[in-house]
């Protein structure tokens, strides 16, 4: 079977919606940055080699003799001087191209005829990339063309350092856009999650619309959907109660007038062949009108047939009295001993329901207890929970059907092999009382070694 995919959350899916876009962002705004610096960036370090020609020209001196001289001291001033990573070369030379100082094979940039005479290339020297500013003057008395050249070394740092200012800058800006926007994602998925609790801490069998106060707009129609399908369900449900409720009431009335023929027909047959066949179908009338009554009690015990108000106080002790004394005799006739070992104890609860699942108990106990055994009813309270349990010395229930008498209508091993004639509703019924009062019924064994214990924890009081 193949792995089940997670569902991706709506906080992850909003924050991938708007990571993309924001990346996008941040690259373009970069790559805008980036482009509009680099201009000005240029221009200043072009005008600082401008700087460079200009004191190479303040330098020329014409001798008397009609030859130019250029002198440059042994540490050039700060517009010549290179950095320690940087190569700087020049070259004066006049307009038919005779060097009159400087490095000879440096090339000179064609005349733009610039308001300022300074011309600008970029050129490979040497093996390097050199920025090449040409200025052509007549301050000497004759026409010259000076050349300075340099590596980009100097510009393309603080380009780059730009660069990194701007991305520190603009991935601060967008990593405070997103905090923001997840904060704000957060803040509006708060309706979301409250709904989400609400649902996952209603009961399985709450059936009751769900609040639509607080729901945002977005999530209103699902809401109300929501509550449409469990109104249907709800009207579903109580209708499959009353018909059974209707339908096993309609059956205990010809039941009953069945059985008082039955019993009168049994007294006039006495001593002759129809006595057994009259008994045998006492027997059938008998489970059918168990079962009536027990389909009745399991649809009155849907927790959904129940309001808050139905349920009060319930005295175990005075519960567990009142049903040894309806179920003494049976016991008794079983030889079977009927004991109770009762603390005082309330639990809240539907009283007539917490009556009909100690009948339940009891009832099946004595079916399945052979005669010399015991049956002990307990009440009292571990852990500040409340239990009520029925302890029986009879044949017990296999740990691998304790699970399954829980069901409808299943008959559990020992009830086939000692023939009893049970209905498989009894357990059914135990368990969905327990829920109703969110109870839990545990099915152990039994204290004396043999027999089964049927024990329900309810909650602690608060």
């Amino acid at each position: 079977m193949a792995e089940r995919k997670r569902p991706t959350s709506v906080h992850r899916r909003l924050l991938s919606y708007l990571l993309a876009p924001l990346l996008l962002l941040l690259v373009a705004g970069v790559a805008v940055d980036h482009h509009v610096i680099v201009s000005p960036i240029h221009s200043a370090f072009d005008h600082s080699l401008s700087r460079a020609a200009l004191a190479i020209v303040a330098r020329i001196h014409s001798r008397g003799d009609g030859q130019l001289d250029v002198n440059l001291p042994p540490r050039p001033p700060l517009p010549l001087r290179a950095m320690p990573d940087e190569h700087f070369y020049y070259r004066v030379s006049l307009p038919d191209g005779t060097t009159v100082a400087g490095t000879p094979e440096l090339p000179i940039t064609p005349d733009t005829q610039s308001a300022d005479g300074f011309s600008y290339t970029n050129i490979n020297f040497r093996g390097q990339l050199f920025r090449l500013a040409s200025y052509r003057t007549s301050e000497t008395g004759d026409p010259l063309i000076v050349t300075v050249a340099e590596t980009p070394a100097r510009r393309d740092r603080a380009v780059h350092r730009l660069d990194v200012a701007f991305l520190i800058n603009d991935t601060v800006q967008m990593a405070a856009v997103l905090i923001i926007a997840l904060i704000g994602i957060s803040i509006s998925l708060r309706p979301l999650q409250r709904l989400s609790r609400q649902i996952a801490g209603r009961p399985a069998a709450a059936l009751n619309q769900l609040q639509t106060n607080e729901v945002p707009a977005e999530v209103l129609p699902l809401v109300e959907s929501l509550n449409a399908l469990l109104g249907r369900v709800r009207d579903s449900v109580l209708s499959q109660q009353h018909f059974l409720a209707n339908a096993a009431h309609q059956l205990r009335t010809p039941l009953t007038g069945l059985k008082a023929q039955l019993e009168v027909l049994s007294r006039e047959t006495a001593g002759t062949a129809l006595q057994e066949r009259i008994t045998l179908l006492q027997g059938g009338v008998d489970r059918l009108a168990h079962t009536a009554n027990q389909l009745l009690t399991l649809a009155r015990a849907e927790p959904s047939a129940h309001r808050a108000s139905h349920f009060t106080a319930v005295d175990l002790p005075h519960l567990i009295g009142e049903v040894i004394d309806s179920s003494l005799d049976r016991a008794v006739a079983h030889g079977i001993d009927l004991g109770a070992e009762c603390e005082p104890v309330q639990v809240t609860g539907v009283y007539w329901l917490l009556l009909e699942v100690l009948n339940n108990l009891i009832d099946n106990a004595i079916r399945h207890t052979p005669a010399g055994g015991n049956i002990t009813i307990r009440c009292g309270t571990t852990d500040q929970r409340p239990f009520l349990e029925v302890d029986d010395s009879g044949v017990g229930i296999p740990v691998e059907e304790r699970d399954k008498v829980r069901e409808r209508f299943y008959r559990s091993v020992r009830s086939t092999n000692d023939g009893s004639d049970g209905c498989g509703l009894g357990l059914a019924i135990v368990d969905e009382v327990a829920r109703v009062h969110g109870a839990h019924l545990s099915i152990l064994d039994g204290t004396s070694g043999r027999g089964v214990r049927m024990r329900i924890d309810f909650p602690a009081a608060v």
